[in-house]
């Protein structure tokens, strides 16, 4: 018994070292370009503290690239109740400009976008998840 577990070990960590390690690829640098974008398109709706511990409402949104280049929105997940933060959160990928963007993120971006979340404090400013400082505790 002690010889197989000897054996699986030891095939472990041969495995783990051969495994290329994990790293950042060109989205998920794009995906910090596009939440910097969302901010410099929207300063006065933004806010640099942390989110409150009951948000009013969270936004999440599959932001792809059409083909003229513009960010569209597709809708995750909303609170139905405060339509008006969809509206907000939709109107800051409108506004977002990244000046570049690489073919090989473009492509992915036609193809499959990026999912975003907007927190939104309850007087209506936000952070998005990527950029979002820590919540704050509800105790």
């Amino acid at each position: 018994m002690m010889a197989k577990t000897v054996c699986f070990s030891l095939l472990a960590a041969s495995l783990l070292a051969a495994a290329k390690p994990a790293f950042a690829g060109p989205l998920d640098d794009f995906r910090k370009s596009f939440a910097h974008a969302v901010y410099a398109g929207s300063p006065d709706l933004v806010h640099n503290r942390n989110p409150q511990p009951l948000l009013r409402a969270v936004v999440v949104l599959n932001v792809k690239m059409a083909e003229d280049g513009h960010f569209v929105a597709d809708v995750l997940r909303t609170n139905d109740q405060q339509p008006e933060m969809l509206a907000r959160a939709i109107e800051t990928v409108n506004r977002a400009q990244v000046a570049e963007v690489p073919d090989q993120v473009r492509s992915e971006l036609s193809r499959n976008g990026i999912v975003e979340a907007w927190l939104f404090d309850s007087d209506g400013s936000f952070q998005v998840k990527t950029l979002a400082k820590p919540q704050l505790s509800g105790l």
